[in-house]
C-alpha cells in the first residue's frame, strides 16, 4: 500500500501506464481463471454467460463495430450486467433471469440521463472496480474476521486517499516524457480524447471542482491545448493523476499478495502455461503499440470487470450482514 502511494506520488503517469501494461493482464487473466473455478459465485451453471454477452455488446458498441448503436449501449451493457449480478447470486430459480431482464429494461430507459454515462460508463469500470470494490474486500475480510488489522489497514487505506486530495505534491522536478503523455493521452483540438483514461481524469477532477477542467465536455475543441498543459503541469491535476496511479496499483499489487488467502495460482499447470503465453504477447503488444495493446486486451480487460460483479454483490450483502448484526442486539443480548 505504501509502495503503490510513493510510486503515484513521485511518478504518477508513469506509474499507472506500467502497473496498467504489465500487470493488468496478468491479473485480468488469473482473476478470470480464479473465478472460473468457483463458478463466477453465481447460483446456475450457465449465469455468467449473461456476463460475457453483455461483455460482447459493450465491447462491439465501443469499439464502433456494429455501427448505428445508440451511444449509450456500452454503459447500458454495464449497468444490466451489475442488476444481473445480484439476481445471479440471490436466487436459485429462473426467477433470476426474469430479474436479469428487468434490470435491462430498467437500464435502457434511465440510460438517456447525464448521470448514467459517467457513472457505469466510465466510473464502474475504473475507479470503482479499482478501489471502492477494493476497499469493500478490506472491509468485508475485517468485518468477518474481527480483524484489528484488517480495520488498521483499510484506516490507512482512507488516510493515504484523503492525502492525494489535501496535499498536492508541488512536483517541481517532474516531467511527463513525450512518450509517456503520447501513450496516456492528450485531449485533441476536435473535441476528442486520444485515450479513454484521459475521460477518469477529466470527469472525476469536474465532479469534485477541481479547477482547470471547468469546461464542459462540449468544450473541449478548441481548448486542447490549455486542458493538455492543466493536466500534465498543475499540481491538482497531478495529485489527482497520483491518487489514480495509488489506486490501480494497490489494486493490482493487492491481488498478487493474496496468494495465501485467495490462491489464485492453484490452477493446472497447463492453463498456467496459457495464461503466461498470452501475457507475454499481451506485454510486447503494449510495447510495440500501446493502442494496439489497449484495442488487443479491450474485451478481456472489461470480461474481468463484469464476471466479478457476482463476488461484488456477495460482498456489498456480506458488509451489510455483518453491520446489522453489530448494530442489532440479538434478544438473548439484552
Amino acid at each position: 500500500m505504501f509502495l503503490s502511494a510513493v510510486l503515484g506520488f513521485a511518478y504518477p503517469f508513469e506509474t499507472f501506464l506500467f502497473v496498467y501494461t504489465v500487470l493488468g493482464p496478468l491479473h485480468y487473466l488469473t482473476e478470470i481463471s480464479w473465478l472460473h473455478e468457483r463458478n463466477y459465485y453465481t447460483k446456475g451453471r450457465f449465469d455468467y454467460l449473461y456476463l460475457v454477452g453483455a461483455t460482447a455488446v459493450l465491447t462491439l458498441a465501443n469499439e464502433k463495430i456494429i455501427p448505428g448503436l445508440p451511444s449509450f449501449i456500452p454503459e447500458w451493457a454495464a449497468f444490466s450486467a451489475l442488476g444481473a449480478a445480484l439476481a445471479f447470486v440471490v436466487f436459485k430459480t429462473a426467477a433470476r433471469w426474469v430479474l436479469a431482464v428487468i434490470f435491462a429494461l430498467v437500464g435502457f430507459f434511465i440510460a438517456s440521463a447525464s448521470w448514467f454515462g459517467i457513472a457505469f460508463g466510465i466510473f464502474l469500470p475504473t475507479l470503482i472496480h479499482v478501489y471502492i470494490f477494493t476497499a469493500c474486500f478490506v472491509l468485508a475480510g475485517a468485518l468477518k474476521g474481527r480483524s484489528k488489522s484488517g480495520y488498521l489497514s483499510l484506516g490507512v487505506f482512507a488516510l493515504i486517499s484523503l492525502s492525494f486530495i489535501f496535499f498536492h505534491p508541488a512536483h517541481t522536478d517532474y516531467v511527463v516524457s513525450q512518450y509517456t503523455s503520447n501513450n496516456y493521452g492528450t485531449f485533441q483540438n476536435d473535441g476528442n480524447l486520444s485515450s479513454p483514461f484521459m475521460a477518469v481524469n477529466y470527469y472525476f477532477a469536474k465532479i469534485f471542482h477541481i479547477t482547470g477542467f471547468h469546461l464542459p465536455a462540449v468544450s473541449i475543441a478548441g481548448d486542447a491545448s490549455y486542458l493538455n498543459d492543466y493536466l500534465y503541469h498543475n499540481p491538482a491535476a497531478l495529485a489527482l493523476m497520483s491518487f489514480i496511479a495509488f489506486a490501480y496499483s494497490y489494486h493490482y499489487f493487492n491481488w498478487f499478495s493474496k496468494t495465501s488467502i485467495i490462491r489464485w495460482h492453484e490452477v493446472p499447470k497447463s492453463r498456467l502455461a496459457i495464461i503466461v503465453v498470452i501475457w507475454l504477447i499481451s506485454v510486447g503488444l503494449y510495447l510495440y503499440n500501446y493502442s494496439v495493446g489497449l484495442r488487443w486486451l479491450f474485451f478481456l480487460s472489461l470480461a474481468h470487470v463484469l464476471l466479478e460483479f457476482p463476488l461484488n454483490q456477495l460482498t456489498f450483502i456480506q458488509i451489510g450482514r455483518e453491520l446489522k448484526g453489530r448494530l442489532v442486539r440479538s434478544p438473548d443480548s439484552k
